[in-house]
């Protein structure tokens, strides 16, 4: 028993990946591309990152329960509709909740940008999401050009934004 615990450990400590074997090197970093992923919206269409490549991708991993996520979000609003007709989307990945709980919220916000629901947190994991909210910022060629961990103003979004619209 206690091998397979020290095994299950080194594993966990290494980054490995049952879904996709990928290791921590397969991981989200700053001037890296950024790891593709396939989640669905709240209406179970499917959304990959890499068809988005060409546009300037803002991801925001959160969660309803999360007063610094909840927060933000009236900022990433007024974002996302500054920017929308300029070749920048917004996602919202919420971590670990229900279609139903993300759309309630969602709806008595009046949020208008796309929501895709990690229900599984793998795609959070391979992004390194270990406090939320956590966003990247992702360049036109699929380069991550600015992390940040915590709750944003709109001047720290826009800020973000603009190193990845370089």
């Amino acid at each position: 028993m206690g091998t397979l615990v020290l095994v299950l450990f080194t594993l966990l400590l290494q980054g490995c990946d049952s879904e996709s074997g990928l290791a921590s090197s397969g991981r989200a970093e700053l001037d890296k591309p950024a790891p593709d992923f396939t989640l669905k919206d709240l209406d179970g269409n499917t959304v990959r990152l890499s068809d988005l490549r060409g546009k300037v991708v803002f991801l925001n991993f959160w969660a309803t329960w999360c007063p610094p996520c909840r927060a933000e979000m009236p900022d990433i609003e007024k974002v996302h509709r500054k920017y929308k007709d300029q070749d920048v989307v917004v996602l919202g990945i919420d971590l670990r909740e229900s279609a139903s709980t993300v759309r309630r919220f969602v709806e008595d916000g009046g949020y208008t940008w796309a929501f895709l629901l990690d229900t599984t947190g793998y795609v959070g994991s391979i992004y390194r999401v270990s406090a939320i909210p956590t966003s990247y910022f992702v360049d036109k060629k699929g380069i991550i050009r600015a992390v940040a961990i915590g709750g944003m103003t709109g001047a720290t979004i826009e800020a973000n934004l603009a190193e990845a619209m370089k």
